[in-house]
């Protein structure tokens, strides 16, 4: 027999129980790694200096040393632009700016420490060329101003996968009204509803057909990083591609948009061969905006 009783007193611990396995869930899939050596002049590592990144939008950090052989890694780093800064014993401080880490990435970011005192620094404000030798992963970012400039129809991210190499059928209808209507994607030739959908990480797709679900609008969208091929067996749940759609996190100062979108015939040419121009009216109106729950944290 139901017993209100006892199901109000499992409830709390169930919700609690979801929100933390969604929350490791989230900060795995919406991450990157970011690894580097470390070197005096003469081209010899140098261990025990110590590393920190420095996620500069919310003035978070991860310190680290290195070890014997120079070098560090930094595993589930929050995607982001940080500052790199390494610091030894009897050189100069070498800072590296504007290091863009982006969901499921490896980052390399070397130094090269240069005699002098503790107080001097050394600061690369150019951005380092980043190639990503640690994974064979075979995919594409869409980056968040590829997502506001780019033209979409309805304002559907999934659209953009048309323009994506091994990519075809792409459906992408701006409302989703049942599981056979969600967004579809063939990938590379499989079929068009075995891809894998993931928001900040979290299963996004209609349960009975695999379809996708629609996302929030581009604006509130941070990138959208598409897997094709190779990537590894966490993503193991179909043989198509994975969308891992990022929404935009919050920073130190507050940010936001208001916006709209307009398709009219009055801003159409007649064709050649029409009497008239056909009868076009679409609005389309948003906001976004984010901001600190509570500073550097």
């Amino acid at each position: 027999m139901f017993n209100p009783i006892d199901f109000q007193r499992w409830l709390p611990p169930v919700i609690l129980s979801f929100a933390i396995f969604s929350t490791g869930t989230c900060l795995a899939q919406g991450t990157g790694v970011m690894y580097g050596t470390v070197k005096d002049p003469s081209g010899a590592a140098v261990a025990g200096a110590t590393v920190e990144a420095v996620l500069t939008d919310r003035g978070t950090s991860r310190t680290g040393t290195t070890g014997v052989s120079g070098d560090y890694v930094f595993s589930a780093m929050p995607i982001g632009s940080y500052e790199i800064r390494v610091s030894a014993p009897g050189f100069q401080e070498f800072r590296q700016q504007s290091v863009t880490l982006n969901a499921n990435q490896n980052v390399r970011v070397d130094a090269a420490l240069t005699l002098g005192s503790a107080t001097e620094s050394i600061t690369i404000k150019a951005e380092a060329t980043l190639v990503d030798s640690r994974s064979a992963v075979m995919g594409t970012l869409i980056d968040d101003r590829r997502l506001t400039e780019l033209p979409i129809d309805g304002r559907t991210v999934i659209s953009l996968a048309a323009l994506l190499p091994g990519a075809s059928q792409v459906s992408a209808p701006q409302t989703f009204t049942g599981d056979r209507s969600g967004p579809t994607v063939s990938m590379s030739g499989t079929r068009s509803n075995y891809n894998l959908f993931l928001f900040d990480g979290q299963d996004h797709q209609a349960v009975f057909r695999n379809t996708g679900l629609n996302f929030p609008p581009p604006d509130a969208l941070q990138e959208v990083k598409v897997l094709t091929s190779s990537f590894t067996a966490e993503y193991g749940h179909n043989a198509g591609g994975v969308f891992n759609v990022i929404t935009k996190s919050g920073t130190n100062q507050l940010h936001g948009a208001l916006w709209e979108f307009v398709r009219n015939s009055s801003f159409n040419a007649r064709n050649f061969f029409a009497a008239s121009i056909p009868q076009l009216a679409q609005n389309q109106f948003g906001a976004a905006g984010g901001g600190p729950n509570r500073k550097d944290k």
